[in-house]
């Protein structure tokens, strides 16, 4: 996609800076913004309605710069982002630079920014429990990663009960797999995830030990990503049945990058499709649609 609406250099009076002064004087800032969408059916209708109204983007932006006061412009860019990105769902991404024009440091240049781009992402996730109220703790999750700033929940998958993986003797685990769409990175989805994780009790005391609660990312967008932190697709997704069968409830057609196979396909092809029964079906009801009587 091509399309965009952009407001270029807006300018606004604000008190952000981590120096006493330009918290006291204040300064001159300008925003450009960028938001990337469809602009199809507003070219063809000349309908108002179809589009993102810039003169409402323009108070947005000037309510956040002449509003509280950020120390970094950094933090500025980032609530504009978010902002923008909240209130326009027809906008699938979006790019924002905070300009100093007259920052208070010696020096000759004309000018100090930063420049943000953020996006919607779709990313898709395991869930796993195998201790005591095993259901209530796959609901609470849900609930948790539904209320997580800038994150919803807009798919799940059946429930699953599974045969217990690797060589500890457990209880059969209750699996599932949730659809997201978020405004955060990678890295911090997965520290949210992990803030959840300890919230339900969550220990890692044994490697594929019994949990309370278990949430891995298991595909965000198109993303490989293999550091220390993280791994993008998840490493385990192409052997685990657990995994595999309700990932094709709620994505057959995904292809998994680097593998370059469907999740279908996938399941499909997997050797093994033992010790994975269907528990309760997503029958669309209730809250989730999981937790009905």
């Amino acid at each position: 996609m091509t399309d965009k609406i952009i407001l270029s250099q807006m300018s606004f009076y604000g008190y952000h800076g981590a120096l006493p002064e330009e918290n006291k004087i204040g300064q001159r800032f300008l925003v450009d913004a960028e938001l990337e969408a469809d602009l199809y059916a507003a070219g063809a209708s000349d309908s108002l309605e179809q589009t993102i109204n810039y003169a409402e983007v323009y108070g947005l932006v000037r309510d956040i710069v002449e509003g509280p006061v950020f120390k970094l412009i950094e933090a500025v860019a980032e609530r504009i982002a978010e902002e923008l990105l909240n209130t326009y769902s027809q906008a699938a991404s979006c790019r924002i630079r905070v300009i100093k024009p007259d920052p208070p440091i010696a020096g000759h240049y004309e000018s100090v920014a930063v420049e943000i781009e953020r996006k919607r992402s779709t990313s898709y996730l395991g869930l796993g429990s195998n201790i005591d109220d095993r259901e209530g703790f796959l609901k609470k999750a849900l609930e948790a990663l539904n209320t997580t700033k800038n994150t919803k929940v807009s798919r799940c998958s059946s429930i699953y009960e599974t045969d217990p993986y690797g060589p500890i003797e457990q209880n059969n685990f209750l699996n599932m797999a949730v659809q997201i769409e978020t405004l955060l990175p990678p890295e911090a989805l997965l520290d949210e995830i992990r803030r959840i994780e300890q919230g339900l009790m969550r220990k890692r005391d044994v490697h594929w030990g019994p949990r309370t609660i278990d949430l891995d990312i298991l595909l965000f967008d198109h993303y490989k990503i293999n550091t220390e932190k993280l791994s993008l697709p998840h490493p385990e997704i192409k052997r685990r049945a657990f995994v595999l069968k309700p990932l094709a409830d709620i994505a057959p057609h995904v292809v998994v990058p680097g593998i370059n196979r469907s999740v279908i396909e996938l399941w499909q092809g997997l050797n093994d499709k033992e010790g994975v029964r269907i528990w309760r079906k997503n029958n669309g009801e209730g809250k989730f649609g999981l937790f009905e009587n």
